[in-house]
């Protein structure tokens, strides 16, 4: 006799939860992208509201893990539970790598773009 294991799927309390977990997985690092291929393409000044606009974005994705953790997520894909340590690596990792693709985003539109 076999028994029949059940996949797990996700579970989530609201359509909001769900949104929140899109958010910062998907859509978030989706809209930063957009906005630095619109940094690097900018012609005129090398600032301006893009770069505000960018930050803003990365603090969104900071603050919805956050509140995915905090009320929505318990464990991981291998069921090890997660903690504000797990969000405290996955925010310093985004902003080093963020902050990294601003600055790069900014050389490029200085050398060949913004001349």
């Amino acid at each position: 006799m076999s028994k029949h294991i059940e996949p797990q799927t996700e579970h989530y309390d609201s359509i909001f939860s769900l949104f929140v977990r899109v958010f910062w997985a998907l859509i978030g690092n989706f809209i930063a992208f957009f906005i630095l291929f619109a940094i690097v393409n900018h012609k005129g000044s090398q600032f301006y509201l893009m770069d505000l606009i960018y930050f803003g974005v990365i603090a969104a994705l900071i603050l919805a893990r956050y509140i995915d953790i905090k009320f929505w997520d318990k464990a991981d894909d291998n069921g090890q539970p997660i903690t504000m340590l797990n969000w405290r690596k996955y925010t310093l990792k985004i902003m080093i790598l963020a902050t990294s693709l601003w600055l790069l985003a900014h050389l490029l539109n200085a050398l060949f773009f913004n001349k």
